[in-house]
């Protein structure tokens, strides 16, 4: 499967990527900051994806889980 991409509308995070056979999420953040982040399940992605806030996904569900 071809490299998974996003745009967020997000006052948080601007974009995002998700390699499904490395299980590889790159979040761009709207500071300018990228954060890679190892191990993620692709449930994880299509969550953030879907979620109606962004960032409150990432803050719960990411932030401290994933390295």
């Amino acid at each position: 499967m071809p490299l998974l991409t996003n745009q967020f509308a997000s006052t948080m995070i601007s974009g995002g990527t998700y390699d499904d056979e490395l299980g590889i999420m790159t979040l761009t953040f709207t500071s300018g900051n990228t954060y890679t982040y190892h191990d993620v399940p692709q449930t994880v992605w299509d969550r953030l994806v879907a979620a109606p806030s962004a960032g409150r996904e990432w803050h719960n569900s990411i932030k401290d889980q994933y390295f």
